[in-house]
């Protein structure tokens, strides 16, 4: 008897452990869910915030905020070009343009245009080149077209075809660096400078450390994007890509309707 009833006791006390761990389970799943929820409305409210304090007269269809990425490829883009210190743009930012050069001078970091406007067939070129650099310095073709896509837009998808991005850098730290675009140039005071006061004449650095994944680029610290002062400010404000401040603006005008 003694035996029967000590197995019945150690059932219980199971069948009490199973219980228990169950509503220990579920409490955790609850839990973990509630966070979830809570997560997601913060995500939710702090979008709507944004939402409510965009510039007012900016829509997303403006010409100076076209997306172009790998993800919107455009054919080739017609538009006025004119050119600055030898490198052509769209003409709509040669004055803002030149201001920034400008501001640059004036305070000391004299700056070089290396890159302007692009056309499609151009941009293939460079594709195409820099697959090659690669394979040519022993890379494999698969190596070498990974190595591309991280800093090289594909054709059609560089914002160089629009005419409204410009590659810049700080004029004494591209001459002792072989002439080369590389993101190290921002520990230098004259690249960021171009960085900190680039919205002051309505740029923005295109490619950031933390947008990697909305722009499909990986970040430079030499690719400038006209966009207009009041979208410059807001996105540089909130750290937010050319594709997300474009996404809210969306946002904005399907509410609207």
């Amino acid at each position: 008897m003694w035996k029967r009833n000590l197995v019945r006791g150690l059932a219980l006390v199971t069948l009490v452990g199973v219980l228990s761990g169950c509503g220990a389970n579920s409490q955790s799943s609850a839990s973990k869910s509630s966070s979830s929820s809570a997560k997601t409305t913060k995500t939710q409210t702090k979008r709507q915030r944004l939402i409510s304090e965009l510039p007012k007269d900016v829509k997303s269809t403006d010409a100076d905020l076209v997306v172009v990425n790998k993800w919107n490829k455009r054919s080739e883009m017609s538009f006025s070009k004119s050119s600055v210190n030898g490198i052509d743009v769209r003409t709509s930012i040669v004055k803002p343009l030149e201001a920034f050069m400008a501001g640059a001078k004036k305070a000391g970091y004299p700056a070089t245009i290396v890159s302007g406007y692009r056309s499609v067939a151009y941009q293939k070129e460079v594709w195409s080149q820099s697959i090659q650099t690669y394979e040519n310095e022993g890379k494999s073709a698969k190596e070498a077209l990974k190595l591309t896509k991280e800093y090289v837009a594909v054709p059609r998808g560089s914002e160089h075809e629009t005419g409204l991005a410009a590659d810049i850098m700080n004029t004494h730290w591209y001459n002792t660096h072989g002439n080369q675009l590389l993101s190290s140039s921002d520990k230098n005071k004259g690249q960021q400078w171009l960085i900190k006061h680039a919205p002051d004449y309505g740029f923005v650095l295109r490619f950031t450390k933390s947008g990697t994944k909305s722009t499909g680029i990986d970040y430079e610290s030499w690719h400038f994007r006209y966009v207009g002062k009041k979208s410059a400010q807001f996105m540089t404000k909130h750290n937010l890509t050319l594709e997300q401040y474009v996404s809210l603006l969306k946002a904005r005008e399907k509410a609207a309707k």
